[in-house]
């Protein structure tokens, strides 16, 4: 049975991994929530005790295994303690508020080689499959991902008021749900990101994050892809959000349709048309990211992100939001 603390659990995104944790063979033996918000539950729920800091949590108890949330501007501290101690851990995205900060999280964590995991879940979907194809990179042509998300208020009421001050958390949808887009994108075009542009708009609810922007990424490839995300999906529990794309790869076009991924390519005798069913829910791929973590740690297997592709997707989101904030500015990267 493996022992395994929760660090820093006043995240929207604790809820998604609890089950998951419940059947696996694992022994919840802390739980850290400075706000004070979420402990009474979790001690309840995995009959553990609570801690007002990830420091304390670890001067009483050493985990074998440590999931760690938190505010964005707090997650490098966090990360650094956890790598002092020799533990390993999964951290939530985006793990820091700077590229910079993480690029040094990566080098520590590579020379000490610790054992961490991030949850771009999109590499445990339905969609990562069905694009790969089998394949090790794709080599987009151009590709096009939207995710609209809810509306700021969900942060609110998730007890997270500080995903919309952009000091903690570094941005709006783009640092926020834009990562796993970013991060799609560049594992799977195989090319480095050359140059960025961006437009951004925050006149919808008046936050110091953006409502809405849309990022286009321009590959040494040649290759094109555009970005959009926002906090402007008036969502329901019914459907929370909007996630559509588009690509062409080499003789394939894809494009995400009702339930499933319409995959459009020449045939001897014309063009044909093949329905992939596919799961768009992303937040049921957190268990998977859950079981794929134990699983690794168990075989010593490598995890399916760590803080360099963090340390990538961080640096196209910098040259986003510089971009917008300076009207569209094209900015260059890797030169």
């Amino acid at each position: 049975m493996t022992t395994v603390a929760l660090i820093d659990t006043a995240h929207w995104h604790v809820p998604l991994y609890l089950d998951a944790l419940e059947k696996a063979d694992v022994q919840i033996v802390g739980v850290s929530d400075p706000t004070g918000t979420t402990c009474q539950s979790l001690v309840q729920r995995f009959h553990t005790r609570c801690f007002a800091t990830c420091e304390e949590l670890l001067n009483e108890v050493r985990p074998e295994l440590a999931f760690v949330f938190g505010r964005h501007v707090d997650m490098p501290q966090t990360a650094n303690l956890l790598l002092d101690r020799d533990i390993p851990f999964a951290i939530e995205k985006p793990c820091g508020l700077r590229a910079a900060d993480v690029r040094r999280l990566a080098e520590k964590a590579f020379s000490k080689r610790a054992f961490v995991a991030i949850p771009f879940i999109f590499r445990l979907s339905d969609t990562w499959r069905i694009i790969r194809n089998g394949q090790v990179s794709v080599k987009f042509d151009h590709a096009s991902f939207r995710f609209i998300a809810g509306p700021p208020s969900r942060y609110e009421r998730a007890s997270t008021p500080w995903m919309l001050n952009r000091e903690v958390s570094g941005g709006g949808p783009l640092i926020n749900v834009g990562v796993h887009l970013i991060d799609l994108f560049l594992v799977l075009s195989g090319s480095e990101v050359v140059a960025v542009t961006a437009f951004s708009t925050s006149h919808i609810n008046n936050l110091s994050i953006e409502d809405f922007i849309t990022v286009t990424l321009q590959c040494a490839s040649g290759a094109v892809g555009i970005i959009e995300c926002g906090y402007t999906f008036p969502s329901s529990a019914q459907q929370q959000r909007e996630f559509t794309f588009s690509l062409r790869a080499g003789d394939r076009f894809l494009r995400s349709v009702e339930k499933g991924i319409e995959v459009i390519h020449d045939g001897p005798a014309g063009v044909v048309r093949e329905f992939k069913p596919a799961e768009f829910e992303t937040d049921l791929y957190y268990s998977d990211f859950v079981e794929h973590v134990l699983a690794a740690l168990q075989e010593n297997s490598p995890t399916c992100a760590d803080f360099r592709d963090a340390t990538g997707v961080l640096e196209v989101v910098e040259a986003a939001y510089k971009s917008a904030a300076e009207g569209g500015r094209l900015i260059r990267l890797h030169v």
